[in-house]
């Protein structure tokens, strides 16, 4: 069997890790299959072929781009695939032949993340209708439709009314060996900070943790609330919301963080904080909890799904109530201690390879229909 797997996400941070630890796993578990991997010249350095089933094809094709749409079909129909594996529902809707999707989830459909103000705002609003249409033919192609939580499943079924029985659960994992800890000389010897990780979309609903911060700020006149967003639009509102409630001091903004420096937030956060109005997996929530810190989650969406009775949750509407949270597990090292322990445990529940295996028997199930 010959499999195309579209990886030109490779640098989007959840979507491309997903895919690196799928192409290492498939390539550990297939040694018959034929890999051919899509990837973007300018990502050359993001993976290399474990295997010798496995060939790097180039394409210089951005993800949401037109030439997506009109050039994409005919680069995969010239290596004539026996079935394509899009990693995201971004897929060309010209493309005819047999597929498999992974739908990580609704998002871009149920908020806005536009840009601006005023008319630019307003063109940027109408993309998410071509989207919807896009990721509404990616599921109806697909012979086998993968989702990374329940949660996910049933917003699928529900928004495009595809049979259960299409659609399948393959959950993810946090890389037991990210990198090495790298220090991250952004912060302070010693500060005390809550973390979160991540993009500055508004359904990520950053805002009420800083103004969190504010409630907090009385108590733990040191605490530090550190966000790792890279800049742009939605960042600099942020920043302008820090200045208007006088937290400037108290929040930092690191911008993107390597692996390694990754790693030592996580090693070195009391608290990971995790206020999104929706999320289809989380995948931070388990990356912190390998590397034993706690994590405070919203109850929305798949949070729960995911961190289980290892995290604590909250209400993302109320900074109240988030505030309340904090407080509480701050003033007991006893309960965090053993939110360490649980975190640790509950992360080792997900595994890589068990993504890999399921995905594979989605192909082979696909290859079959």
């Amino acid at each position: 069997m010959k499999i195309v797997i579209d990886a030109r996400m490779l640098y989007w941070t959840g979507v491309g890790r997903y895919t690196r630890a799928l192409l290492d796993n498939l390539a550990a578990l297939d040694t018959t299959t034929e890999y051919f991997v899509l990837t973007r010249p300018a990502d050359r350095k993001l993976w290399e072929p474990a295997a010798p089933n496995f060939r790097r094809v180039e394409v210089d094709i951005n993800p949401y781009s037109l030439a997506e749409q009109m050039q994409l079909p005919r680069v995969i129909a010239r290596l004539n695939p026996d079935l394509v594996h899009f990693t995201a529902a971004n897929a060309p809707m010209l493309y005819k032949g047999p597929r498999v999707t992974t739908v990580h989830d609704l998002t871009l459909l149920q908020f806005d993340t536009s840009r601006g103000t005023g008319l630019k705002r307003q063109m940027r609003r109408f993309k998410r209708i071509p989207f919807k249409r896009v990721i509404s033919k990616s599921v109806w192609a697909s012979r086998v439709v993968m989702t990374p939580s329940q949660y996910v499943k049933d917003e699928v079924i529900r928004a495009f009314g595809v049979g259960p029985d299409r659609v399948r659960v393959t959950l993810l994992a946090a890389d037991k060996n990210l990198a090495p800890a790298q220090p991250i000389g952004r912060l302070g010897a010693g500060d005390e900070f809550l973390l979160n990780v991540g993009n500055a979309f508004p359904y990520k609903n950053l805002a009420l943790a800083i103004e969190s911060m504010q409630v907090l700020a009385p108590t733990y006149p040191k605490l530090k609330l550190v966000l790792t967003c890279a800049p742009d639009y939605f960042r600099d509102e942020l920043v302008a919301l820090a200045k208007r409630l006088n937290l400037t001091d108290r929040i930092v903004f690191t911008g993107p963080v390597s692996d390694g420096e990754l790693v030592s937030l996580y090693r070195e956060a009391t608290l990971y904080i995790y206020p999104s109005l929706a999320e289809g997996f989380g995948l931070q929530i388990l990356e912190a909890m390998a590397a034993g810190c706690p994590v405070v989650a919203s109850h929305t969406s798949s949070l729960p799904e995911i961190g289980g009775a290892a995290a604590e949750y909250f209400d993302p509407h109320s900074s109240e109530r988030l505030a309340a949270l904090v407080d509480h597990l701050l003033s007991s090292r006893q309960r965090l201690e053993a939110m360490q322990e649980a975190g640790r445990e509950r992360a080792k529940h997900f595994s890589w390879r068990r993504t890999a295996e399921q995905t594979l028997a989605a192909y082979q199930e696909a290859a079959r229909s």
